[in-house]
């Protein structure tokens, strides 16, 4: 289906993942500011835990942000695989937009703490850090990767590769292999045959591959027989022209 197939139901399907998950992801940036904001953790109290409430809505924030992630990339592989394959790839942008928005939020409180402590805070920073690599790294790779694609190098080098690997086809994916077969005298030259065989059993062979194949399975034919009678029929004029 190409993009001029779209229908509208599946296009405004796709849009309602794209906004759900951007919504999702804002949620989860701003309740995890609003606990930074209270010391980085909140609670009712107890017998063993300080009371620190958490601020209005946050609860509802964090857990609604966490569900709606899991709708939202629903909503764009199932309707984005009807549009294109790279519109539901769109999916795998998730995981970098979380974290790099979290770790912005540490990396902005070590340097900035609600209740100015000495910078760096430590505490605040290092994690950070560690979100930006989580976010930072697996975009980059696909960033590398993407740019790869599209300048077709990797591509042409696995078709090149499998296309040498199969001597016997004139062409795989539209690349002729490397060793292409070429043209042979085979004036003077005969295919091979076992001791009792006629010249005509054996020139039967040359134009029934099946029976060729079938004498290799069975042992009367050795591997370097079959290889170079297969050979000879593949290098026939008539064939090659």
């Amino acid at each position: 289906m190409g993009p001029q197939d779209t229908s509208a139901r599946t296009l405004a399907g796709y849009l309602a993942g794209i906004v759900l998950g951007t919504t999702s992801v804002t949620l989860l940036f701003l309740g995890m500011r609003a606990v930074m904001d209270v010391g980085g953790a909140c609670a009712d109290g107890g017998p063993y835990v300080s009371a620190q409430p958490c601020p209005e809505g946050t609860p509802l924030a964090m857990v609604g942000g966490m569900f709606g992630l899991f709708g939202s990339a629903g909503l764009i592989v199932w309707f984005g695989s009807r549009i294109s394959k790279a519109a539901a790839s769109v999916v795998a942008l998730g995981w970098p937009a979380l974290f790099l928005s979290l770790g912005f939020n540490f990396l902005d409180y070590g340097f900035h703490p609600p209740d100015a402590e000495p910078t760096p805070v430590w505490g605040w920073f290092i994690p950070g850090v560690l979100f930006w690599l989580l976010g930072g790294a697996p975009l980059a790779v696909a960033i590398l990767a993407w740019r790869e694609t599209r300048a077709g190098r990797p591509g042409n080098r696995l078709t090149s590769q499998v296309a040498a690997s199969i001597p016997d086809r004139p062409a795989v994916f539209g690349v002729r292999p490397r060793h292409a077969i070429t043209r042979v005298d085979t004036t003077n030259s005969a295919p091979p045959k076992r001791d009792g065989a006629s010249d005509t059993e054996t020139l039967d062979l040359v134009d029934d591959p099946s029976r060729l194949a079938a004498l290799h399975g069975s042992g009367n034919l050795t591997d370097e027989e079959f290889a170079a009678t297969k050979l000879e029929r593949l290098t026939e004029p008539d064939r090659l022209a």
